[in-house]
């Protein structure tokens, strides 16, 4: 079975529903599709999402393709001061059962930026005040990903 993780773009084993995963709590997966609806499923019955005729898996160890980051994404995760990212990684972790999920620091750079991004609103305002920017710069990283993880924008 694949391990799967927060940002993961998942479908269910009968392929009718697909979306990226924003919270895993024990055995249950919930999971947000292109149209903004949540829906949780056992772990089990999700798998990486494939486009209609293609692989999702990279090789033969079963694990998603990890996409490489942008310069822009680069240089935003790279800012998240240390007191942040050490503040997410204890909230993702929080909720770990019996090794559904890797150690924050072990993810790959795309699911850490998208890790912080699902969990930085729900940190303490002490935590952020100082890092209103950071924040801001967040909101607006989710507002220009489509829901595919398709910029929304137009690179030219």
């Amino acid at each position: 079975m694949t391990r799967l993780s927060i940002g993961d773009r998942v479908s269910d084993a009968s392929g009718s529903h697909e979306g990226k995963i924003v919270e895993i709590d024990g055995d249950t997966a919930y999971v947000m599709q292109p149209n903004g609806v949540e829906i949780e499923f056992p772990l089990g019955r999700l798998k990486p999402y494939e486009e209609a005729g293609a692989k999702a898996v990279n090789g033969t160890t079963g694990q998603p393709p990890v996409q490489t980051l942008n310069f822009v994404q680069r240089r935003l995760l790279a800012s998240v001061p240390d007191e942040i990212r050490h503040a997410v990684a204890q909230s993702y972790e929080k909720g770990r059962d019996g090794g559904t999920r890797q150690a924050f620091d072990d993810l790959p750079d795309d699911k850490k930026l998208e890790t912080i991004r699902i969990y930085l609103p729900s940190l303490p305002r002490n935590l952020l005040s100082p890092h209103l920017k950071l924040v801001v710069a967040f909101r607006d990283l989710a507002r220009d990903i489509g829901p595919r993880g398709d910029s929304r924008k137009a690179r030219t």
